[in-house]
């Protein structure tokens, strides 16, 4: 195994409100303006409370590439 998947399989993320393991996931939508949005949080099951971790929002117009990245921090 390599050292990066051991360190994925080592961050398991409780919830604050019910301490159950929460699940991550990944949300893609293009959305009406032409820019196309990507969501990474971590989410529970039972309850749905959610951590948002990365937030990337992509516009592309003529011939430029805008990416937009915002990180949570620890």
């Amino acid at each position: 195994m390599s050292s990066s998947g051991k360190n994925f399989e080592e961050r398991v993320f409780m919830c604050k409100k019910d301490g159950k393991p929460m699940y991550f996931v990944e949300e893609t939508e293009k959305m009406s303006n032409g820019q196309r949005r990507s969501v990474f949080y971590y989410r529970c099951p039972i309850c749905g409370y959610r951590i948002e971790v990365e937030q990337v929002v992509i516009n592309v117009s003529n011939d430029n590439i805008v990416v937009k990245r915002r990180i949570r921090k620890k």
